[in-house]
């Protein structure tokens, strides 16, 4: 058991049994105050630096409503006796799965999660939600893989690993560059670079945004892997992506194969998306599109989804017009989304009965514009004034009083109706 001061409270923080994960950068800790630590193997006064930039900016959580940790966003330094900062606090996010085990069909039944289409276009929505946010504040999360994202059985999802973001000083502007990046979602433009001497955009996380998304509504599948039809050997995908390839580029070198899931079962507007990204945006990296744009076209897709008729737990896209899960099943005899069979009598559009989870869809992070209790108080009082007022004025006239008896006994009768329903939501 080590012994750390919190640099915000000065709290004495113990770390508890064994680390519960290991980095090249470092190891995660519980602890007895209820969050992790995450414990540097060695410090600088730049990751320090860093770190107090993102403790005093935080982005705002913008699923704070549903009780969800969106972000584990680094709450406090740490301190070992001699007061070197060693390492940092942040919140746990509990009850969540790597995103790997939830596009990837191996996974998910070794793991017996029963997960639909839907439920990935929704993980997908969510996710690109909460990246628009931190773009929204100006941070560029560098080192996007599935690793890094956790997603739990309401298809919330959640970002680990957010020391590693490419953090601007919002005064002075300083950049803490993003150090790493992951093989097979670096795009084309940085491959072969020193990741480290780079500032960053927000265009490099649309390339990397992409892949993600692809490898959600393609269950797993990469754009970059396919039958390669060139003279010379099969290159690496990270070759692949610098020559600007994919499956469904122009005269593209490499092709689907039998498993490969077919383009058109995602909605045309996904589609569009995509092509953007590594068509256009291979010699464009502007013309990607933002994780706005991609929250757009996932709504649509998403309301556009259609429950099979045949097996509970399918669903496809209205534009392709039927269920391409029950093809695949009876042509390659693997389900990848097994339910249970509908009786043959049964519409495609009755809702499912299933035990399957239903996830929560995430309101994209704009800026809300509330209602105030004083609002709210001014639309009850006209409201009710403009129901009540024939009533108080016929009441006046049969009592042989006056427009002002009529305003007065109006006055009594909102009254009574404030104390009686209390007040407004």
């Amino acid at each position: 058991m080590t012994l750390l001061i919190c640099g915000s409270t000065s709290e004495s923080i113990n770390l508890l049994g064994e680390p519960i994960a290991k980095s090249g950068e470092g190891t995660i800790w519980r602890t007895n105050h209820g969050h992790l630590a995450k414990i540097y193997h060695s410090s600088n006064i730049e990751r320090v630096q860093k770190l107090e930039v993102m403790i005093a900016h935080p982005p705002k959580e913008p699923n704070s409503h549903l009780n969800h940790v969106s972000f584990a966003w680094p709450k406090s330094t740490l301190k070992n006796a001699q007061g070197d900062c060693v390492g940092f606090l942040m919140p746990e996010i509990k009850g969540a799965k790597e995103l790997i085990d939830i596009y990837n069909p191996q996974r998910r039944k070794s793991l017996k999660l029963q997960i639909d289409w839907r439920f990935l276009h929704v993980t997908a929505q969510n996710l690109t939600s909460i990246i628009a946010a931190l773009h929204t504040a100006v941070y560029v999360l560098g080192d996007i893989k599935p690793q890094n994202i956790l997603v739990n059985n309401r298809a919330l999802t959640s970002i680990i690993d957010t020391d590693s973001f490419q953090v601007r000083h919002p005064r002075d502007g300083k950049i803490y560059r993003c150090l790493v990046a992951s093989p097979d979602y670096t795009p084309a433009e940085l491959i072969g670079k020193d990741i480290a001497s780079i500032n960053q955009t927000e265009v490099h996380d649309r390339f990397r945004l992409a892949v993600i998304i692809y490898q959600l509504l393609f269950s797993g599948q990469s754009p970059f892997v396919g039958h390669w039809t060139g003279a010379e050997e099969t290159p690496e995908p990270n070759e692949i992506i610098r020559r600007g390839l994919w499956l469904y580029a122009p005269n593209s070198l490499l092709k689907p194969v039998d498993r490969t899931i077919p383009f058109e079962i995602v909605h045309p507007e996904i589609q569009r998306c995509f092509f953007r990204c590594f068509n256009d945006g291979y010699h464009n990296p502007h013309l990607r599109p933002s994780a706005r744009e991609w929250l757009q076209a996932l709504k649509v897709a998403s309301n556009e989804l259609i429950l099979c008729g045949r097996v509970d737990s399918h669903y496809y896209s209205q534009s392709y017009g039927k269920c391409y899960w029950c093809d695949r099943s009876t042509q390659l005899r693997v389900d990848i989304f097994p339910g249970l069979a509908r009786p043959k009598q049964q519409s495609a559009f009755v809702e499912s009965t299933s035990p399957h989870t239903k996830p929560v869809i995430t309101q994209p992070p704009t800026k809300p514009t509330a209602t105030t209790d004083s609002d709210s108080y001014l639309v009850f009082f006209v409201v009710t004034s403009l129901v009540l007022l024939p009533f108080a004025l016929t009441a006046a006239v049969i009592a042989g009083g006056s427009g002002a008896t009529g305003l007065i006994v109006l006055g009594v009768a909102v009254l009574l109706c404030f104390i009686a329903f209390g007040q407004p939501e």
